[in-house]
């Protein structure tokens, strides 16, 4: 049950009821539909001739390119690495820690409408941030908080910062997610919503992994 709950909050953690239908992505779903990524991914992923470099923590980094899409992001290179391609187009890329399945790095790729011409189509980064993050909701039947520590608007692309909470189920949760868009990634007239998120128990994130974070988080770029 514990982990139901955890896997359930990853794909919540941007609200949008219709996340779970086949509607047509719209501005509220499709950043819902970004991040509602299965940690059960399946196939693996190679980083062919990436350098590996030691972040402050001591993980070890590798640079990833997605050749479609063209951005490049820092990822742990000793962590379980994955990718699934879902039924409605979207990919996913998952890293995990072996060592510790609740923190992971993870990029959705989500094709989306022609006529979302840019970031703003969704809304500022502060409404991005009010209708997709959630203040305090349910899940599951269980209550969820949620806290905001940082949107800004940065890299061409949104950049979140902010804790989950599922008490008695769920530790509080560190999250650190990036949202862009990619005119004609699709290689046709689409464009594909990119969303980055970096996440582990906020225990280990104060203690370890806050600068590796900040390192994956500093490393994107777009092509």
């Amino acid at each position: 049950m514990h982990r139901l709950i955890f896997c359930l909050t990853i794909m919540c953690s941007l609200l949008g009821a219709s996340a779970w239908t086949s509607e047509p992505i719209n501005r509220r779903n499709a950043f819902s539909k970004a991040i509602a990524v299965p940690v059960a991914a399946a196939g693996s992923l190679v980083i062919a001739g990436s350098p590996v470099e030691a972040a402050e923590s001591g993980l070890a980094l590798a640079q990833f390119q997605d050749p479609k899409t063209g951005i490049k992001v820092k990822v742990p290179s000793d962590w379980i690495a994955s990718v699934q391609q879902l039924p409605d187009r979207r990919t996913v890329n998952l890293w995990m820690d072996p060592k510790d399945p609740k923190s992971l790095v993870f990029i959705a790729f989500t094709p989306i409408r022609d006529d979302f011409t840019s970031l703003g189509s969704f809304g500022s980064v502060d409404q991005v941030a009010v209708q997709t993050i959630l203040p305090k909701g349910q899940l599951a039947g269980v209550d969820v908080d949620a806290k905001m520590l940082s949107a800004v608007s940065a890299k061409q692309s949104y950049l979140f910062d902010y804790l989950q909470t599922v008490p008695n189920v769920q530790p509080t949760t560190h999250f650190r997610t990036i949202f862009t868009l990619q005119q004609g990634a699709t290689g046709g007239a689409g464009s594909v919503l990119v969303t980055v998120t970096a996440q582990t128990p906020e225990e280990r994130y104060s203690t370890e992994l806050e600068g590796a974070f900040n390192q994956i988080i500093d490393s994107f770029a777009k092509a």
